[in-house]
């Protein structure tokens, strides 16, 4: 079989998006959340795909970020994407991959495959992709966590009932006769929710992962000119919903999801502590359930859970207590209560240029305390602007 190999940097590209879309993509490989990006950060981004006649069957977009530190970076989020997945196409598609580095002048790239892409990591290896290096940039759009938790909504109301923990099933059941009610809001309902967001956050301490300082804030959390920039890029496409929990019409919850690619993601969470009793967590979770499901989404992912409680939890080991000081430890075990599979990342994988390999491969401890250092510098500075409501760098 035969694929043509294609080049495109335009900033929006309809048919690229609407393979990714088909091929149950993620919503990271999409031109639309490049524009968002490029129209706030001003990133670019470039896409290889790879087609067979005139069908593209598989490709990549790399979202490229010029740091004052090391240069070019470039990083492929949730891909490459196949529709067609044989050796020969996997193969072809990484060795590009590798090739773009020389191609783009990148000082390095990064890989994080989707969720059902591991049988990629041997080819990767066989490219010369490695396990990341710590404490290299950027820091600001690298996932910490290493796995997920997945609802299949093909299984029946009755069915996604029985697999919860009794304590969630309850909770739904005695919720629901609250005067607790769940709605779709728009971009007139950011700020409201954004403000939820916002006070959820900091609400809470949270670990660097790799350097295991305290840190009042998270490190990925947008500001609100950026949440309202995600939404005006996904709305038009409905690949972004908000949904309100409100009490006598006063909202005191919401979250912000992102329907995509045969899968209803749940990404942003915010609530004002009212109301705990009417278990508004539990209801707004079905109520987002039920919405997936009717709207013909395949699995339902909570986007995020800690894999050391996860594992402990499924396998009827105790949870120690340490695990139990852990950042994700109660929002981890309030998802797992959901039943679900739960879903490994394949990892992260950095493939460097020539001349950065032989830099790492010579200065030793020196380059990692320089990082170390750039790194407490990068999240000083991003946590000073936010606190004094300038621009987020």
């Amino acid at each position: 079989m035969e694929f043509i190999i294609e080049f495109c940097n335009g900033k929006i590209n309809p048919k690229w998006d609407a393979f990714v879309n088909e091929a149950n993509g993620d919503l990271l490989q999409t031109s639309a959340w490049a524009s968002y990006e490029n129209n706030y950060f001003g990133w670019n981004a470039v896409r290889f795909y790879f087609k067979n006649e005139e069908t593209i069957v598989a490709g990549f977009q790399i979202t490229i970020i010029n740091d004052e530190l090391v240069g070019n970076i470039g990083i492929i989020r949730s891909g490459p994407c196949f529709k067609l997945k044989t050796p020969e196409l996997m193969s072809l598609v990484v060795s590009e991959m590798r090739n773009s580095i020389k191609t783009l002048n990148l000082s390095y790239l990064m890989v994080t495959p989707d969720y059902n892409e591991h049988d990629l990591i041997p080819f990767l290896k066989n490219e010369k992709f490695e396990s990341k290096f710590a404490y290299l940039p950027p820091f600001r759009i690298q996932s910490t966590y290493k796995c997920t938790l997945f609802l299949d909504l093909s299984l029946s109301t009755d069915d996604l009932l029985k697999q919860m923990n009794s304590m969630r099933r309850d909770g739904i059941r005695k919720g629901l006769k609250n005067p607790f009610k769940v709605k779709t809001g728009d971009r007139d309902d950011l700020k409201v929710f954004y403000d939820l967001y916002d006070f959820t956050v900091k609400n809470h301490k949270y670990t660097d992962p790799i350097t295991k300082k305290t840190i009042d804030y998270y490190p990925t959390m947008e500001s609100y000119d950026e949440v309202c920039k995600i939404w005006d890029a996904l709305a038009p496409y409905g690949w972004v919903k908000l949904f309100l929990g409100t009490v006598e019409d006063e909202i005191i919850c919401g979250e912000m999801a992102f329907p995509f690619g045969g899968i209803f993601h749940c990404k942003r969470w915010g609530w004002n502590l009212k109301y705990g009793k009417y278990r508004i967590s539990d209801v707004i979770q079905w109520e987002m359930i039920q919405w997936a499901k009717e709207n013909g989404y395949k699995y339902y992912d909570f986007c995020e859970i800690d894999i050391k409680v996860a594992e402990a939890y499924r396998s009827s080991d105790p949870v120690l207590e340490t695990l139990k000081t852990t950042d994700f430890h109660g929002p981890t075990m309030f998802k797992l209560q959901f039943g679900g599979d739960i879903i490994k990342y394949p990892g992260l994988y950095v493939c460097y240029s020539d001349k950065t390999k032989q830099l790492i491969e010579t200065s030793g401890e020196e380059l990692i305390h320089l990082l170390k250092s750039y790194k407490d510098y990068f999240w000083a500075k991003k946590n000073f602007f936010r606190n004094h409501n300038s621009l987020i760098s």
